[in-house]
């Protein structure tokens, strides 16, 4: 695993580097080793991760911009040009699919509240054994995941192009509010993948707790939290090992 915790001359513990395998060869990976019988993406822009699929697929994303082509395998996609809020208020994709969500990568909205949303909504429509996969959640610098993306601070960051978000608290918060999820965090490039299964499709505890949970993560920065404290308590595995048919057999079960 490629973790290199480093601290910037003010001494805050502001940067860690997450030089795994990108995260486009480990979701190529995860659709060839599981093979999902249907796949819903929130967060789908230029359809990179959306070319991976090979099965029934619902995308969401407030304004596509798809190049590069479609999926070619993909023989039944619907297209949701609307916020995942609106989707999942006007759609069932349990309706849709005729069958329950087997895997999905949120990748939307980068606040952590938005994201808190779209697992609510998805682990209801998954089964137990669904994977629910989601990106940005392990970023190795804290100048990237401000709530807004103009924030001045990423001009400090090492890689000021990326933008993670504060979707990281989705971390912590599991743990509190769902200890239940398994969560198996990567260190694939360049901001972490985090893939959840053992789901409960009934559980409310999120829904339930919601507002507290906004309320008491909404002003934490990662910048005071430690981004080596973040990774630490995900211990994450290297991303290279879920090219593996073995290892994700040994881990998952569609």
């Amino acid at each position: 695993m490629q973790f290199l915790h480093t601290k910037p001359a003010s001494g805050e513990d502001c940067f860690a580097r997450v030089g795994g395998v990108n995260y486009l060869e480990i979701l190529k990976a995860i659709h060839r080793n599981l093979r999902p019988a249907t796949y819903l993406e929130v967060g789908t822009f230029t359809g990179n991760t959306l070319r991976l699929s090979h099965c029934p697929t619902i995308a969401v994303d407030p304004e596509f911009r798809i190049t590069g082509g479609l999926p070619t395998e993909c023989q039944v996609l619907h297209l949701f040009q609307k916020t995942s809020d609106a989707f999942f208020k006007d759609h069932d994709p349990t309706a849709i699919f005729g069958a329950p969500i087997d895997l999905a990568f949120l990748d939307g909205m980068h606040r952590f509240e938005f994201l808190l949303r779209d697992l609510i909504h998805t682990e209801a429509h998954c089964r137990p054994n669904s994977v629910v996969v989601l990106h940005d959640c392990l970023p190795g610098d804290a100048h990237i995941t401000a709530r807004s993306m103009n924030d001045p601070r990423r001009a400090q960051s090492r890689n000021p192009d990326f933008w993670a978000g504060d979707v990281w608290k989705l971390l912590p918060i599991l743990r509190r509010y769902r200890p239940d999820i398994r969560a198996i965090a990567t260190d694939a490039a360049p901001t972490g993948l985090v893939f959840l299964t053992n789901l409960n499709p009934a559980s409310t505890v999120l829904q339930q707790h919601y507002f507290d949970i906004v309320a008491e993560w909404l002003a934490v920065d990662l910048a005071d939290y430690g981004v080596a404290r973040l990774i630490d308590e995900a211990e994450p595995v290297a991303a290279r090992q879920l090219v593996s048919p073995e290892f994700c057999a040994n881990r998952f079960w569609l």
